[in-house]
């Protein structure tokens, strides 16, 4: 794998933009019945309100008609939609957790933040009804869409795990897709600037695991979906999503 995060050295994996460093096709890896997660179906994110004119036009030209949202109600009124109200596409918004006010506030969020794997497990809790409708959104899709929370690394990454782990994909395949946002880690940190650092320094409990994308974290969290709900499958089954649902979804991404 490149510096890039290539799986076909024919055609690159991460999209260079002015504003979003971790914007990702999700396409190429192999899931059921050996077919492959189609190309330029289904992209992955980080702050889409950070794309510049020339960024739009590129997102123009992937063809992408749904953006959705991950990010909460007080992300949304802090940042405000920015590039993303510049794009030709349906603006989704599907907080993953709600608030209004900064998730440092919320009790309940920085008790999970001892550890990556803890984190995501409550993401898929808490988050049940969110996913739900976001994986009902794209297997509906008759276009390209994208999804994207603040870092396009943690509420974005359990998605992006749902989704291949319903398309079959690997488990080290799940793993590997997680962790290509280490590579732009420091860009991330770095763009979300002084107001990012000092919640995190006020959060004196949060794990080192997730300040940055170790490939450990989605490894344990995998683990986690199959103790606590016997596999994707099972855990779409429990947040309301249907088996018809599933196959829209594995027909809409597969070749």
């Amino acid at each position: 794998m490149s510096q890039h995060g290539e799986i076909d050295p024919a055609e690159l994996r991460r999209l260079p933009l002015d504003g979003p460093v971790n914007f990702r096709d999700l396409g190429g890896y192999r899931g059921h019945d050996d077919r492959v997660v189609r190309r330029r179906h289904l992209f992955r994110s980080d702050a889409l309100h950070r794309l510049s004119p020339d960024d739009v036009e590129k997102v123009h030209d992937l063809g992408i008609t749904t953006l959705i949202d991950f990010r909460t109600t007080h992300e949304v009124e802090s940042a405000g939609l920015g590039g993303i109200a510049a794009v030709a596409a349906e603006h989704r918004h599907l907080p993953t957790f709600d608030t209004t006010r900064p998730m440092t506030d919320d009790e309940e969020i920085v008790e999970s933040l001892i550890d990556a794997a803890t984190a995501y497990e409550m993401m898929l809790d808490r988050g049940r009804e969110s996913y739900a409708a976001a994986l009902r959104t794209v297997a509906d899709s008759t276009d390209p869409v994208v999804f994207f929370c603040a870092a396009g690394k943690d509420r974005t990454g359990v998605f992006a795990a749902i989704v291949l782990g319903l398309l079959g994909v690997s488990d080290d395949d799940i793993v590997r897709d997680y962790a290509l946002t280490g590579e732009v880690i420091d860009q991330i940190h770095a763009l979300r600037g002084e107001s990012g650092r000092e919640q995190m320094a006020n959060l004196h409990r949060i794990g080192d695991d997730l300040r940055n994308a170790y490939p450990a974290s989605m490894a344990a969290t995998i683990d986690r979906v199959h103790d606590r709900w016997g596999g994707w499958e099972e855990y779409a089954d429990d947040i309301g999503v249907d088996p018809a649902t599933v196959e829209r979804l594995r027909s809409r991404l597969l070749a």
